[in-house]
């Protein structure tokens, strides 16, 4: 067997990183995030609910956007499993998540029940901005 040169050896390289991206992060159709961003403040807006009512609609509209996730991203056609890169999703987590705890703070701490709704609002707009930012760097598959 041959060994390959230097710059061969650079290009399979390169081929292999961008084979690699291309499963990584595909490019989603244009309504993905939008819909992924409506749902993210839909989970939100379910915690002015009744609790009786916040429960299974959080449920429901949490299982809903795995669904979509799975099946656009994470098992896609002829792909098995996708695992995101952490240091990727780190800032999308904390600022949806840190925009979740700023909510309950306010609520419990001062019983605004309005707070959520502000927070759906920072949530879609993490949601489409990371959006954005993926289609720009990854395409956008129409």
């Amino acid at each position: 067997m041959e060994t390959p040169s230097p710059q061969d050896a650079r290009a399979m390289l390169d081929q292999l990183a961008a084979d690699e991206t291309a499963v990584r992060y595909p490019p989603l159709p244009r309504w993905f995030f939008p819909a992924q961003a409506a749902l993210t403040a839909a989970l939100l807006l379910a915690q002015t609910l009744p609790p009786s009512d916040a429960r299974p609609a959080t449920f429901a509209v949490a299982v809903a956007a795995i669904v979509l996730g799975g099946r656009y991203w994470v098992f896609r056609d002829q792909v098995a499993g996708v695992r995101p890169s952490a240091g990727d999703m780190l800032p999308f987590l904390g600022g949806v998540l840190g925009a979740v705890v700023v909510c309950l703070v306010v609520q419990e701490t001062t019983g605004a029940w309005w707070v959520w709704i502000p927070g759906a609002v920072v949530v879609a707009g993490i949601v489409l901005g990371t959006g954005r930012r993926y289609r720009e760097t990854y395409g956008d598959a129409g």
